[in-house]
């Protein structure tokens, strides 16, 4: 796809997200519409989805660097999560803290939007500039500073930790060939990461 039509499109899908305001439930589902959308778009366009980091790619190596971060990212989330900023804005639907089913939901809906984020970014922008010409080099950065922008609003360490997190996976990704192990490491991070604002800070 030529890089200029991934930016557009990729501007367009920002811009609307930004002028929707919706409950948490709300969100999922427009992320999955955006999902579907974008897949739909490649689809009718004839691009193969593993160019644009849907395959499982070396699968190996993803996992042994998404461990490896993983265990970097723990005592960085276990200082966060003690933080109140953070305590009264994860996790993002309260009725999580309740009972067991609820958190279940929760994390099932926040596997979908996770899904649709490292898609769109590491994905769809990442992939999809990767092998321009004008852009190739900066793609990694791209991405990852509006990755870092659709995070003001959020408690006030996340945004530039979302940079530096936005970049390296950008990196694993791209070595892998895949958006799997951003993936697993978000998913993962976010599921712990509330597990340890529910439990660890009674």
């Amino acid at each position: 796809m030529n890089p200029k039509t991934v930016i557009l499109i990729a501007a367009a899908v920002i811009l609307i997200r930004l002028n929707i305001r919706a409950e948490f439930f709300e969100h999922v589902l427009l992320d999955l519409a955006f999902l579907t959308a974008l897949l739909g778009i490649l689809l009718l366009s004839r691009e193969k989805l593993k160019n644009f980091g849907l395959s499982f790619g070396d699968i190996k190596m993803g996992i042994k660097y998404s461990i490896f971060l993983f265990i970097i990212a723990v005592p960085l989330m276990l200082y966060a999560s003690g933080l109140e900023s953070f305590r009264n804005y994860y996790p993002l639907w309260a009725p999580a803290k309740i009972t067991v089913e609820n958190f279940i939901i929760y994390e099932i809906a926040i596997g979908v939007m996770m899904l649709y984020t490292e898609f769109f970014y590491r994905g769809f922008l990442l992939f999809g500039l990767s092998k321009s010409k004008k852009y190739g080099k900066y793609a990694n950065l791209i991405q990852s500073f509006i990755y870092m922008i659709r995070h003001i609003g959020k408690p006030g360490l996340e945004v530039p930790y979302s940079f530096f997190a936005g970049y390296i996976f950008g990196l694993i990704d791209m070595r892998c060939k895949s958006i799997l192990p951003s993936f697993i490491l978000h998913f993962l991070g976010s599921v712990v990461f509330d597990l340890m604002i529910i439990f660890l800070w009674i």
